[in-house]
């Protein structure tokens, strides 16, 4: 994960145990977990919840190892943690300053995964012909909005989490036109430090 996700990795890290290090040349940090009791910890707690079936197969070859019965997960429902785990790990939330608009997605190979989203949660998916994958967006006010209640019971873990704070903030400023202010002004001023917070994903 990026650097930032430190947070995320380390509670990870204190409930499973295993060890967190950076891989400088790249400014990344992986996690690696080996000893057996961790591990075991770690298959139960995932077992029944992993949807990708890539993911799938290989937690399958890990259950055969330790002699566990691979779970399948149940039919994705709204309150379902899956999509907040999904945009920790996959997801991107940005804002466009020339439509005015935020945007949350996540990108995906296989679409399969996306598509429950859509009733679900709203937004549309689309294809991105130059990675030959799937993106699924939201990015209408009434759809982030919602969002912004669902992360109220399954807040984000990593960094992204400080930019869902800032989304409100966002369209406090935006209906306040802060935006097109004289730089100099009170609004002005507001809006550079939110533009600086949001940029450098402090909440």
């Amino acid at each position: 994960m990026d650097i930032r996700d430190k947070h995320c990795l380390y509670q990870i890290k204190q409930k499973f145990g295993g060890s967190v290090k950076i891989k400088s040349d790249i400014n990344y940090l992986r996690y690696r977990l080996h000893h057996k009791k961790g591990l075991l910890e770690l298959i139960n707690s995932i077992n029944g919840f992993i949807r990708n079936p890539t993911r799938l197969i290989q937690l399958k070859q890990i259950c055969d190892k330790y002699g566990l019965n691979l779970l399948y997960a149940e039919a994705l429902t709204y309150n379902n943690g899956w999509l907040a785990g999904m945009i920790d790990a996959d997801g991107s939330i940005y804002l466009n300053l020339q439509s005015d608009q935020v945007f949350i997605s996540i990108g995906q190979k296989n679409k399969l995964l996306l598509d429950p989203l859509v009733p679900l949660y709203g937004g549309s998916i689309y294809m991105q012909k130059q990675t030959e994958a799937f993106k699924w967006v939201v990015y209408r006010k009434k759809e982030i909005l919602a969002l912004l209640e669902y992360f109220r019971h399954a807040p984000l873990r990593s960094a992204k989490k400080n930019r869902v704070f800032l989304i409100s903030k966002y369209f406090l400023l935006k209906d306040l036109k802060a935006h097109l202010a004289a730089p100099n002004s009170i609004l002005g001023k507001e809006w550079k430090l939110f533009l600086k917070n949001w940029e450098s994903y402090s909440g």
